[in-house]
Protein backbone atom coordinates (compact mmCIF):
# COMPACT_ATOMS: atom_id res chain seq x y z
CA UNK A 1 0.00 0.00 0.00
CA UNK A 2 1.41 3.49 -1.11
CA UNK A 3 0.19 6.20 0.81
CA UNK A 4 1.30 10.14 1.13
CA UNK A 5 1.89 11.39 4.86
CA UNK A 6 -0.81 13.16 4.06
CA UNK A 7 -3.24 10.43 3.44
CA UNK A 8 -2.12 8.46 6.31
CA UNK A 9 -2.58 10.84 8.75
CA UNK A 10 -6.43 11.44 7.07
CA UNK A 11 -7.06 7.81 7.02
CA UNK A 12 -5.79 7.22 10.61
CA UNK A 13 -8.16 10.38 11.75
CA UNK A 14 -10.86 8.74 10.21
CA UNK A 15 -10.26 5.69 12.54
CA UNK A 16 -10.51 8.21 15.62
CA UNK A 17 -7.19 8.57 16.20
CA UNK A 18 -4.90 12.02 14.72
CA UNK A 19 -1.05 11.94 13.83
CA UNK A 20 0.14 15.37 12.24
CA UNK A 21 1.81 15.23 8.83
CA UNK A 22 4.70 16.95 10.69
CA UNK A 23 4.76 14.12 13.48
CA UNK A 24 4.51 11.46 10.47
CA UNK A 25 7.64 13.23 8.89
CA UNK A 26 9.34 12.82 11.47
CA UNK A 27 8.77 9.54 12.58
CA UNK A 28 9.72 8.46 8.54
CA UNK A 29 12.93 10.36 8.93
CA UNK A 30 13.78 8.47 12.37
CA UNK A 31 13.58 11.75 13.84
CA UNK A 32 10.77 10.95 16.33
CA UNK A 33 9.66 7.65 18.05
CA UNK A 34 6.30 6.85 17.20
CA UNK A 35 5.68 4.83 20.75
CA UNK A 36 3.84 2.10 20.99
CA UNK A 37 0.62 3.03 20.34
CA UNK A 38 0.76 5.48 17.58
CA UNK A 39 3.09 2.78 16.17
CA UNK A 40 0.31 0.02 16.45
CA UNK A 41 -2.40 2.31 14.62
CA UNK A 42 0.32 2.46 11.70
CA UNK A 43 0.69 -1.11 11.55
CA UNK A 44 -2.66 -2.04 11.81
CA UNK A 45 -3.24 1.15 9.04
CA UNK A 46 -0.76 -0.50 6.60
CA UNK A 47 -2.18 -3.86 7.80
CA UNK A 48 1.15 -5.35 8.70
CA UNK A 49 1.74 -7.78 11.25
CA UNK A 50 3.73 -6.67 14.37
CA UNK A 51 6.28 -9.54 14.09
CA UNK A 52 7.28 -8.51 10.83
CA UNK A 53 7.68 -4.75 11.13
CA UNK A 54 9.76 -6.77 14.04
CA UNK A 55 12.15 -8.75 11.62
CA UNK A 56 12.35 -5.67 9.41
CA UNK A 57 13.54 -3.18 12.04
CA UNK A 58 16.37 -6.44 12.89
CA UNK A 59 17.32 -6.12 9.72
CA UNK A 60 17.94 -2.86 9.54
CA UNK A 61 19.53 -2.61 12.45
CA UNK A 62 21.54 -5.16 11.26
CA UNK A 63 22.59 -3.09 8.37
CA UNK A 64 25.57 -0.57 7.75
CA UNK A 65 24.79 3.54 6.90
CA UNK A 66 23.50 3.66 3.64
CA UNK A 67 25.92 4.68 0.77
CA UNK A 68 24.74 7.74 -0.68
CA UNK A 69 24.62 9.72 -4.32
CA UNK A 70 25.69 6.45 -6.23
CA UNK A 71 23.95 4.54 -9.89
CA UNK A 72 21.17 2.34 -8.66
CA UNK A 73 22.73 -0.32 -10.66
CA UNK A 74 25.92 0.50 -9.09
CA UNK A 75 24.54 0.21 -5.36
CA UNK A 76 22.23 -3.75 -6.59
CA UNK A 77 26.02 -4.64 -7.84
CA UNK A 78 27.84 -3.93 -4.78
CA UNK A 79 25.01 -5.19 -2.60
CA UNK A 80 25.17 -8.46 -4.03
CA UNK A 81 28.60 -8.30 -4.04
CA UNK A 82 29.28 -7.56 -0.32
CA UNK A 83 26.42 -10.50 0.74
CA UNK A 84 28.29 -13.05 -1.94
CA UNK A 85 31.43 -11.97 0.03
CA UNK A 86 29.91 -12.90 3.89
CA UNK A 87 29.50 -9.01 4.61
CA UNK A 88 25.59 -8.98 5.23
CA UNK A 89 25.47 -6.15 6.76
CA UNK A 90 26.96 -3.55 3.98
CA UNK A 91 25.03 -6.04 1.65
CA UNK A 92 21.99 -4.93 3.19
CA UNK A 93 22.74 -1.27 3.55
CA UNK A 94 23.24 -1.23 0.00
CA UNK A 95 20.18 -3.33 -1.49
CA UNK A 96 17.62 -0.87 1.19
CA UNK A 97 19.30 2.14 -0.54
CA UNK A 98 17.78 0.96 -4.10
CA UNK A 99 14.72 -0.51 -2.61
CA UNK A 100 13.83 2.66 -1.20
CA UNK A 101 14.27 4.41 -4.70
CA UNK A 102 10.56 5.30 -6.42
CA UNK A 103 10.52 4.08 -10.06
CA UNK A 104 9.38 6.07 -12.27
CA UNK A 105 10.55 3.69 -15.36
CA UNK A 106 10.57 0.79 -16.61
CA UNK A 107 14.22 0.37 -15.94
CA UNK A 108 14.52 1.66 -12.56
CA UNK A 109 11.42 -0.57 -11.49
CA UNK A 110 13.07 -3.45 -12.62
CA UNK A 111 16.26 -2.20 -10.90
CA UNK A 112 14.18 -2.28 -7.71
CA UNK A 113 12.44 -5.44 -8.14
CA UNK A 114 15.39 -7.41 -8.50
CA UNK A 115 16.90 -5.61 -5.18
CA UNK A 116 13.82 -6.30 -3.33
CA UNK A 117 13.58 -10.38 -4.57
CA UNK A 118 17.40 -10.39 -3.23
CA UNK A 119 15.93 -8.42 -0.09
CA UNK A 120 13.68 -11.56 0.35
CA UNK A 121 16.65 -14.35 0.06
CA UNK A 122 18.82 -12.51 2.59
CA UNK A 123 16.02 -12.02 4.83
CA UNK A 124 15.16 -16.47 4.43
CA UNK A 125 18.97 -16.54 4.70
CA UNK A 126 18.94 -15.52 8.25
CA UNK A 127 15.50 -16.86 9.09
CA UNK A 128 13.24 -14.69 8.27
CA UNK A 129 10.46 -16.63 6.66
CA UNK A 130 7.46 -15.27 7.44
CA UNK A 131 9.11 -11.89 5.99
CA UNK A 132 10.19 -13.06 2.92
CA UNK A 133 7.20 -14.53 2.36
CA UNK A 134 5.52 -11.14 2.67
CA UNK A 135 8.01 -9.60 0.40
CA UNK A 136 7.52 -12.18 -2.37
CA UNK A 137 3.84 -12.27 -2.14
CA UNK A 138 4.23 -8.63 -2.84
CA UNK A 139 6.13 -8.86 -5.61
CA UNK A 140 3.57 -10.91 -7.15
CA UNK A 141 0.88 -8.87 -6.76
CA UNK A 142 2.87 -5.99 -8.61
CA UNK A 143 3.41 -8.12 -11.04
CA UNK A 144 7.19 -8.98 -11.12
CA UNK A 145 8.64 -8.40 -14.39
CA UNK A 146 8.62 -11.79 -16.85
CA UNK A 147 12.81 -11.87 -16.44
CA UNK A 148 12.33 -12.87 -13.01
CA UNK A 149 8.95 -14.73 -12.31
CA UNK A 150 10.81 -17.82 -12.35
CA UNK A 151 13.32 -16.95 -10.08
CA UNK A 152 9.85 -15.40 -7.39
CA UNK A 153 7.86 -18.57 -7.42
CA UNK A 154 10.99 -20.77 -6.62
CA UNK A 155 12.05 -18.50 -3.58
CA UNK A 156 8.02 -18.66 -3.22
CA UNK A 157 8.68 -22.74 -2.90
CA UNK A 158 11.40 -22.41 -0.35
CA UNK A 159 9.75 -19.62 1.86
CA UNK A 160 6.63 -21.94 2.13
CA UNK A 161 8.51 -25.33 2.77
CA UNK A 162 10.50 -24.01 5.49
CA UNK A 163 7.10 -22.78 6.87
CA UNK A 164 5.49 -26.37 7.03
CA UNK A 165 3.69 -26.24 3.69
CA UNK A 166 5.21 -28.87 1.30
CA UNK A 167 1.96 -29.02 -0.75
CA UNK A 168 2.15 -25.47 -1.44
CA UNK A 169 6.13 -25.54 -2.02
CA UNK A 170 5.46 -28.47 -4.56
CA UNK A 171 2.74 -26.80 -6.48
CA UNK A 172 4.73 -23.41 -6.85
CA UNK A 173 7.98 -24.93 -8.03
CA UNK A 174 6.28 -27.28 -10.38
CA UNK A 175 4.65 -24.21 -12.22
CA UNK A 176 8.53 -22.68 -12.23
CA UNK A 177 9.19 -25.70 -13.87
CA UNK A 178 6.61 -25.59 -16.17
CA UNK A 179 6.84 -22.04 -17.02
CA UNK A 180 10.62 -23.03 -18.08
CA UNK A 181 9.78 -26.29 -20.02
CA UNK A 182 7.09 -24.36 -22.40
CA UNK A 183 9.76 -21.84 -23.10
CA UNK A 184 12.68 -24.29 -24.13
CA UNK A 185 14.91 -22.61 -21.19
CA UNK A 186 15.70 -26.01 -19.14
CA UNK A 187 19.72 -24.99 -19.40
CA UNK A 188 19.47 -21.34 -18.11
CA UNK A 189 20.35 -20.19 -14.45
CA UNK A 190 16.75 -20.12 -13.52
CA UNK A 191 16.33 -23.55 -14.56
CA UNK A 192 19.04 -24.74 -11.87
CA UNK A 193 17.54 -22.85 -8.91
CA UNK A 194 14.14 -24.64 -10.19
CA UNK A 195 16.02 -28.22 -10.11
CA UNK A 196 17.92 -27.83 -7.16
CA UNK A 197 14.31 -26.71 -5.19
CA UNK A 198 12.99 -29.79 -6.93
CA UNK A 199 15.55 -31.70 -5.38
CA UNK A 200 14.95 -30.32 -1.55
CA UNK A 201 11.35 -30.94 -2.11
CA UNK A 202 11.41 -34.25 -3.14
CA UNK A 203 13.86 -34.99 -0.66
CA UNK A 204 11.24 -34.00 2.11
CA UNK A 205 8.41 -36.12 0.26
CA UNK A 206 10.63 -38.98 0.39
CA UNK A 207 12.13 -39.28 -2.97
CA UNK A 208 15.46 -39.70 -2.27
CA UNK A 209 16.31 -41.57 -6.39
CA UNK A 210 14.12 -38.98 -7.64
CA UNK A 211 16.20 -35.94 -5.49
CA UNK A 212 19.32 -37.34 -6.12
CA UNK A 213 18.60 -37.11 -10.09
CA UNK A 214 17.31 -33.69 -10.18
CA UNK A 215 20.60 -32.15 -7.76
CA UNK A 216 22.83 -33.86 -10.06
CA UNK A 217 21.38 -31.70 -12.90
CA UNK A 218 21.48 -28.38 -10.92
CA UNK A 219 25.10 -29.22 -9.77
CA UNK A 220 25.99 -30.03 -13.67
CA UNK A 221 23.99 -26.53 -14.42
CA UNK A 222 25.32 -24.41 -11.74
CA UNK A 223 28.73 -25.62 -12.73
CA UNK A 224 28.59 -24.94 -16.17
CA UNK A 225 27.23 -21.33 -15.40
CA UNK A 226 29.90 -20.55 -12.97
CA UNK A 227 27.69 -20.37 -10.35
CA UNK A 228 29.40 -21.06 -7.31
CA UNK A 229 27.03 -19.72 -4.29
CA UNK A 230 24.47 -22.12 -5.93
CA UNK A 231 26.73 -24.86 -6.51
CA UNK A 232 28.13 -24.75 -2.84
CA UNK A 233 24.04 -24.76 -1.51
CA UNK A 234 23.35 -27.78 -3.96
CA UNK A 235 26.56 -29.68 -2.25
CA UNK A 236 24.80 -28.93 1.20
CA UNK A 237 21.81 -30.50 0.04
CA UNK A 238 23.41 -33.32 -1.39
CA UNK A 239 24.63 -34.04 2.62
CA UNK A 240 20.73 -34.83 2.80
CA UNK A 241 20.09 -37.03 0.31
CA UNK A 242 23.63 -39.45 1.36
CA UNK A 243 22.01 -39.19 4.77
CA UNK A 244 18.77 -40.02 3.81
CA UNK A 245 19.95 -43.20 2.15
CA UNK A 246 21.73 -44.20 5.80
CA UNK A 247 24.82 -43.50 4.25
CA UNK A 248 26.47 -41.73 7.16
CA UNK A 249 30.40 -41.95 5.69
CA UNK A 250 29.16 -40.47 2.41
CA UNK A 251 27.61 -37.84 3.86
CA UNK A 252 30.38 -36.97 6.21
CA UNK A 253 32.55 -36.92 2.95
CA UNK A 254 29.62 -34.72 1.17
CA UNK A 255 29.77 -31.96 4.30
CA UNK A 256 33.90 -31.99 4.12
CA UNK A 257 33.66 -31.31 0.54
CA UNK A 258 31.04 -28.54 0.69
CA UNK A 259 32.84 -26.88 3.14
CA UNK A 260 36.01 -26.72 1.25
CA UNK A 261 34.24 -25.39 -1.60
CA UNK A 262 32.26 -22.95 0.59
CA UNK A 263 36.07 -21.78 1.55
CA UNK A 264 37.66 -21.76 -1.83
CA UNK A 265 35.45 -19.97 -2.94
CA UNK A 266 34.62 -17.01 -0.66
CA UNK A 267 31.49 -18.10 0.65
CA UNK A 268 31.59 -18.26 4.86
CA UNK A 269 27.78 -18.59 4.93
CA UNK A 270 28.30 -21.85 2.83
CA UNK A 271 31.14 -22.90 4.95
CA UNK A 272 29.18 -22.33 7.69
CA UNK A 273 26.52 -24.64 6.99
CA UNK A 274 28.45 -27.49 6.33
CA UNK A 275 30.60 -27.21 9.69
CA UNK A 276 27.14 -27.49 11.55
CA UNK A 277 26.31 -30.41 9.38
CA UNK A 278 29.82 -32.16 9.90
CA UNK A 279 29.13 -31.37 13.70
CA UNK A 280 26.18 -32.93 13.78
CA UNK A 281 27.24 -36.12 11.43
CA UNK A 282 30.46 -36.66 14.49
CA UNK A 283 27.83 -36.84 16.85
CA UNK A 284 25.65 -39.18 15.45
CA UNK A 285 28.06 -40.99 14.19
CA UNK A 286 29.54 -41.50 17.33
CA UNK A 287 32.32 -39.07 17.17
CA UNK A 288 30.60 -36.91 19.93
CA UNK A 289 34.39 -34.78 21.33
CA UNK A 290 35.29 -34.25 17.70
CA UNK A 291 31.65 -32.88 17.08
CA UNK A 292 31.53 -30.75 19.64
CA UNK A 293 34.78 -29.07 18.74
CA UNK A 294 33.26 -28.81 15.29
CA UNK A 295 29.81 -27.17 16.67
CA UNK A 296 31.97 -24.44 18.70
CA UNK A 297 34.00 -23.58 16.05
CA UNK A 298 30.64 -23.59 13.70
CA UNK A 299 29.62 -21.60 16.73
CA UNK A 300 32.59 -19.07 16.21
CA UNK A 301 32.23 -18.60 12.27
CA UNK A 302 28.61 -18.12 12.55
CA UNK A 303 28.97 -14.87 15.34
CA UNK A 304 32.02 -13.74 12.96
CA UNK A 305 29.00 -13.08 10.22
CA UNK A 306 26.70 -11.89 11.91
CA UNK A 307 24.60 -15.36 11.10
CA UNK A 308 22.18 -15.84 14.13
CA UNK A 309 20.15 -18.31 12.25
CA UNK A 310 22.98 -20.98 12.34
CA UNK A 311 24.02 -19.89 15.57
CA UNK A 312 20.76 -20.92 17.07
CA UNK A 313 21.70 -24.24 14.91
CA UNK A 314 25.05 -24.81 16.48
CA UNK A 315 23.58 -24.25 20.13
CA UNK A 316 20.68 -26.76 19.49
CA UNK A 317 22.90 -29.16 18.56
CA UNK A 318 25.47 -28.92 20.97
CA UNK A 319 22.35 -28.81 23.45
CA UNK A 320 21.45 -32.45 22.46
CA UNK A 321 25.51 -33.22 22.17
CA UNK A 322 25.53 -32.38 26.10
CA UNK A 323 21.86 -33.94 26.59
CA UNK A 324 23.53 -37.53 25.66
CA UNK A 325 26.93 -37.49 27.03
CA UNK A 326 25.34 -36.78 29.85
CA UNK A 327 26.62 -33.45 30.76
CA UNK A 328 23.07 -31.93 31.69
CA UNK A 329 24.56 -28.61 33.24
CA UNK A 330 26.68 -27.71 29.90
CA UNK A 331 22.94 -28.91 28.35
CA UNK A 332 21.06 -26.55 30.06
CA UNK A 333 23.54 -23.92 29.12
CA UNK A 334 23.41 -24.82 25.21
CA UNK A 335 19.42 -25.09 25.65
CA UNK A 336 18.84 -21.81 27.01
CA UNK A 337 21.05 -19.89 24.16
CA UNK A 338 19.37 -22.06 21.29
CA UNK A 339 15.91 -20.74 23.56
CA UNK A 340 17.11 -16.76 22.93
CA UNK A 341 18.38 -17.72 19.64
CA UNK A 342 14.85 -19.29 17.97
CA UNK A 343 13.26 -16.26 18.29
CA UNK A 344 15.28 -14.93 15.20
CA UNK A 345 14.00 -17.30 13.28
CA UNK A 346 10.41 -18.47 12.09
CA UNK A 347 11.18 -21.57 10.35
CA UNK A 348 9.54 -24.75 10.72
CA UNK A 349 11.90 -27.37 11.25
CA UNK A 350 12.42 -30.43 13.64
CA UNK A 351 15.04 -28.36 16.12
CA UNK A 352 13.11 -25.21 16.07
CA UNK A 353 9.70 -26.86 16.84
CA UNK A 354 11.40 -28.81 19.27
CA UNK A 355 12.98 -26.09 21.32
CA UNK A 356 9.05 -24.15 20.82
CA UNK A 357 7.34 -26.98 22.32
CA UNK A 358 10.17 -27.29 25.26
CA UNK A 359 9.66 -23.13 25.92
CA UNK A 360 5.52 -23.62 26.00
CA UNK A 361 5.88 -26.27 28.48
CA UNK A 362 7.99 -24.30 30.55
CA UNK A 363 11.25 -25.51 30.56
CA UNK A 364 13.71 -28.60 29.79
CA UNK A 365 14.45 -30.47 33.27
CA UNK A 366 11.79 -32.96 33.53
CA UNK A 367 12.67 -33.59 29.69
CA UNK A 368 16.20 -34.15 29.66
CA UNK A 369 15.78 -36.37 32.76
CA UNK A 370 13.50 -38.34 30.67
CA UNK A 371 15.74 -38.74 27.85
CA UNK A 372 18.61 -39.93 30.38
CA UNK A 373 16.37 -42.52 31.74
CA UNK A 374 15.30 -43.77 28.88
CA UNK A 375 18.59 -44.48 27.40
CA UNK A 376 20.28 -45.94 30.44
CA UNK A 377 17.48 -48.39 30.73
Amino acid sequence: MHLSLREVSGRLKERGSTIPVSTLARIEQGKHDPGIRRLHQLLRLYRIPPQLAADLVELEDLATEQPLGRDLGVLYQEGLEHWRAGDYAKGLAYLFAVRQYVPFDDASKLLRQRATLVFAIQARTLGKFRLAREIVDDLLCEPPDPSIQVNVFVLAASVWQRLGSLEMARALVGHAERWLEERGETSTQQAAWVYHQKAKVLLASGRIEDANETLDRAIALFSVLGDTVGEGLAHISRVGTREATGDLEEAHARTEEAIAFGEHHGHPQIAVLGVIELGRLSIRTGRVTEGVKTLEQALSRALAIGDRHVEFLAHYHLWKAFTGMPNLDRARVEFEAAKYFVRFTDESSPEADEVRELIDKGGIHEITGARRTRRSS
